[in-house]
């Protein structure tokens, strides 16, 4: 049997934290949907970006399951298109979109 996704099970949890770049502590977020970690996003500092063209936006320092084809320089204008950018991964993950269902 298909379980059908609704919408409210695909809304996005997100945990502020402090991530260690190697360049010092960096805002970060934690994205969880459905109760699991798919994403953490990293918002870029000053000391990371010294042209100063990419300070204040975030990237995706980590993805999982539909979101773990990240290494492809994906940065976004903000923290909430990074977490919609995730959502739709987790939308259109297949067979997957359906994690926890029964």
């Amino acid at each position: 049997m298909i379980a059908l996704v609704e919408p409210m099970a695909t809304e996005a949890y997100c945990q502020a934290v402090t991530v260690n770049t190697g360049m010092g502590g960096e805002h970060g977020t934690l994205v969880f949907i459905r109760e699991q970690l798919v994403a953490v996003l990293v918002q870029i500092g000053a000391n990371q970006d010294l042209e100063q063209k990419l300070h204040g936006k975030w990237f995706l320092e980590a993805g999982f399951g539909p979101c773990q084809d990240w290494n492809n320089g994906l940065v976004f204008a903000s923290r909430d298109e990074a977490v919609a950018w995730v959502r739709e991964q987790v939308l259109t993950d297949g067979p997957a979109a359906n994690w926890g269902a029964s």
